[in-house]
C-alpha cells in the first residue's frame, strides 16, 4: 500500500500544481517541477502490484480522476507554448524582414519590352 499512497500524493501534487495558470516569468519553474513531479510518479508506477485492498482501489480510483484533470491541464499549457512559439518565429521573421528587406526577392522571370 505504501506505493499507491506515494503515487496518490505525487498525483495530488501534480494536480494542484496545474490548477494555477503561471505566468511568463514563472514558466520555465513551472515546467521543470511538473516533469519532475510526473518523472518520480513514473518510477512507482511499476512497482504497484495486485491484490488491492479497499483503501488501494479508493486512491486508484482517485488517482484516475485527477490524472483526467491533470491531461487536460497539461495539453492547454502545451497549446499556450505552441502559441508563444508560434508568435515568436512570426516575431522574428518581421524582424529579418525590416532589417534586410530585400533578402527574400526571387528574380525567376525578366520583363521583355517587345516594342521596338
Amino acid at each position: 500500500m505504501n506505493v499507491v499512497v506515494d503515487v496518490y500524493s505525487l498525483t495530488k501534487q501534480l494536480y494542484e500544481l496545474v490548477q494555477h495558470l503561471p505566468n511568463s516569468e514563472e514558466r520555465d519553474s513551472y515546467i521543470e517541477r511538473v516533469e519532475g513531479l510526473l518523472e518520480q510518479r513514473q518510477q512507482l508506477l511499476p512497482q504497484i502490484q495486485p491484490p488491492f485492498s479497499e483503501e488501494e482501489q479508493r486512491l486508484g480510483q482517485e488517482i484516475v480522476r485527477m490524472n483526467q484533470v491533470i491531461d487536460g491541464q497539461l495539453k492547454k499549457r502545451k497549446e499556450e507554448v505552441s502559441v508563444d512559439i508560434r508568435k515568436l518565429k512570426q516575431k522574428q521573421q518581421k524582424t529579418n524582414k525590416y532589417a534586410n528587406p530585400y533578402e527574400n526577392l526571387s528574380f525567376d522571370g525578366t520583363f521583355y519590352d517587345k516594342r521596338k
